[in-house]
């Protein structure tokens, strides 16, 4: 294992240099803390999630399913969604709710692993293809749901937000290929990825949810293609890039902390879990992994 870049160095990855020029000129090794392959063998893990119990969730898109990850690394599926499941999440009341790409809807999964169709529309137009979600403040759901085009259309497409009930309006529009999706430690942003624009832009919202605002927290160079992400308890988001092979640390303000990457992997999607919430668990499709480090900051609960 080589030994980490110098922070230093890090820091002008973003700052003044091409991320794809300096990973064809550059070797970027840096390997997170504790790094270790929790589970290989599951085809197309997406949407890690961590329950009230503590126990990491996540979903095989290839085989439409949701399983649970020991500790040790061992899979016990709990439910199935006869689609393409991407985004996975918890409520305080033990529900799942699961962004199916290719059943065009966001599920509600019980307990007892019964499924049901919570949204598939919005004002009678189906949707189209929901990606991932997250829960404001006060209960309602967010969700991505990116156009399905290839490349290069930009797939310009809408975030939607849904009551408890399941009333759903529009909560941002515009946005090129919105992809991973995240609360502020403070409950006052939205963090998006925009991963056709290599952007991560925020939405500044009201205490009931309303979008006031929108800003610009960081650009990354192509080919990085901002995916999932995670925030922290001092505010700052780990953001995937799995166009370049990474995971980067960066503050609120769009500050690069860090940037760590493992050859041969190509981290999704991620989320904090572990008995202090410091360990950090990743979906790489690409290798059907997991794999998880520690991180030095705890993560933000997701309910």
């Amino acid at each position: 294992m080589r030994t980490s870049a110098p922070r230093s160095q890090l820091y002008t990855y973003g700052a003044r240099s091409s991320l794809h020029e300096e990973h064809m000129t550059t070797d970027l090794t840096n390997i997170p803390p504790d790094f270790r392959v929790l589970v290989s063998g599951v085809r197309g893990p997406e949407g890690p999630a961590i329950d009230s119990q503590g126990q990491l969730h996540l979903v095989s898109a290839e085989d439409a399913a949701i399983v649970r990850v020991s500790n040790e690394g061992d899979l016990t599926q709990v439910a199935e969604t006869d689609g393409r499941p991407n985004g996975l999440l918890f409520n305080k009341a033990g529900e799942m709710f699961v962004a199916d790409a290719e059943l065009k809807a966001i599920l509600r999964i019980g307990p007892n692993g019964k499924s049901e169709v919570f949204v598939d529309n919005y004002e009678g137009t189906a949707l189209g293809g929901p990606n991932d979600l997250c829960f404001l403040p006060n209960g309602d759901l967010l969700f991505t749901d990116p156009v399905r085009r290839p490349q290069p259309d930009p797939a310009i497409s809408p975030v939607y937000r849904v009551t408890p009930e399941g009333k759903v309006t529009a909560f941002a529009n515009e946005l090129a290929y919105p992809n991973g999706i995240a609360v502020s430690t403070d409950g006052t942003q939205v963090y998006v990825s925009e991963s056709r624009a290599q952007r991560l832009v925020a939405f500044k919202i009201d205490e009931s949810g309303q979008l006031l605002d929108q800003i610009l927290i960081r650009r990354f160079r192509e080919p990085g293609n901002p995916d999932g992400m995670a925030v922290d308890v001092e505010g700052n988001i780990l953001q995937t890039l799995p166009g370049i092979k990474a995971i980067a640390y960066v503050s609120a303000a769009g500050e690069l902390l860090e940037l760590f990457h493992v050859p041969d992997w190509a981290p999704a999607n991620l989320a904090f879990g572990g008995d202090d919430m410091r360990t950090v668990f990743v979906c790489g499709s690409a290798q059907n992994s997991i794999y998880q480090f520690r991180h030095p900051v705890a993560g933000v609960p997701l309910f």
